[in-house]
């Protein structure tokens, strides 16, 4: 897979830019990413920034929080979130959000598959974040269907633990049938609007 064009302007190669996506899936911290992508910590900083703001933006990161002290935030999030230094008040949503979903513990494979794609649909992460209609309700098919097979991914491997799960995973299969279906639909909307 082509690795993403993170910046239409930094100096990242297409090898730094999918090593720096790849870190972030994996949950590495700035300062490890750094070392494996062979780039400045502030540069992975900002480009973690972009990563999130994006994810955010779309959607695809759904909960937050407005404060460190958030009631019914958890409090491994809460801790993580305390370890995070320098983070400004405006800063503590986006952080949060982030820290949320990565307390799931999602696969990287998957969590990195997603990034690519809703970038590649959404444009670098320097650039505004501008789609005609078309282009943003399949952007936000997209982003149903990755939420979607990360369950399936998570359900399918407790049914093959518990074979009680297995109506469930019918379930969640066919919830993902519909999301991929709605998601190329959509493409086609847009393939046929730019002719």
């Amino acid at each position: 897979m082509k690795p993403p064009i993170l910046s239409s302007r930094a100096r990242l190669s297409l090898t730094q830019a999918g090593a720096l996506l790849k870190g972030y899936a994996a949950r590495l911290s700035p300062k490890d990413a750094a070392e494996a992508t062979a780039l400045a910590v502030n540069t992975v900083y900002k480009q973690y920034e972009r990563i999130r703001d994006r994810l955010i933006a779309v959607r695809y990161y759904a909960d937050g929080a407005l404060s460190l002290d958030e009631a019914g935030l958890a409090e491994g999030v809460q801790q993580q979130l305390r370890l995070r230094r320098g983070i400004r008040d405006d800063e503590v949503y986006p952080h949060a959000a982030e820290l949320i979903d990565w307390a799931e513990e999602w696969p990287p494979r998957l969590i990195e598959k997603h990034i690519r794609k809703i970038i590649e649909l959404s444009g670098p992460l320097d650039a505004p974040f501008e789609l005609d209609e078309p282009a943003y309700e399949k952007l936000r098919a997209y982003v149903r269907y990755a939420r979607t097979e990360l369950i399936h991914d998570r359900v399918k491997a407790q049914a093959e633990i518990d074979e009680t799960q297995q109506p469930f995973l019918e379930r969640v299969k066919d919830a993902l049938d519909t999301e991929w279906r709605a998601y190329r639909a959509a493409s086609k909307r847009v393939e046929r609007d730019r002719r």
